[in-house]
C-alpha cells in the first residue's frame, strides 16, 4: 500500500508540474484544488471502491482517510511553491 501511495503522490506531482510549469498562479491554482478539494474525492472514492471489492469498511475508511491526508499534505506543498516561487514571466 505505501508503493501505492507513493506512485500515486508521484503522478499527482508530474502531472502538476507539467500542468503548471513555471506559473505563479497555476501552482496556487493547483495547490487549492489539491489541498481542499481532491482529498474528498479521493477519500469517499477509495471507500466505495476497496469497501465494495474487500467488504472491510474500517479499513477502507483508514486507507481512504491515509490517502486524503497524503493529498492535502501534497497540496499544501504546491501551495508552498506557489507562493514562494517569482513570476517567470508577466502577463
Amino acid at each position: 500500500m505505501i508503493l501505492i501511495l507513493a506512485a500515486y503522490i508521484a503522478l499527482l506531482s508530474f502531472a502538476v508540474h507539467k500542468i503548471a510549469g513555471d506559473d505563479k498562479e497555476r501552482w496556487i491554482n493547483a495547490g487549492y484544488l489539491t489541498a481542499f478539494v481532491l482529498p474528498l474525492v479521493v477519500h469517499f472514492l477509495i471507500l466505495n471502491i476497496v469497501g465494495a471489492i474487500t467488504g472491510a469498511g474500517m479499513g477502507a475508511s483508514a486507507a481512504g482517510l491515509l490517502f486524503a491526508v497524503a493529498t492535502s499534505i501534497t497540496g499544501f506543498v504546491f501551495l508552498y511553491i506557489g507562493y514562494v516561487s517569482k513570476a517567470a514571466r508577466n502577463h
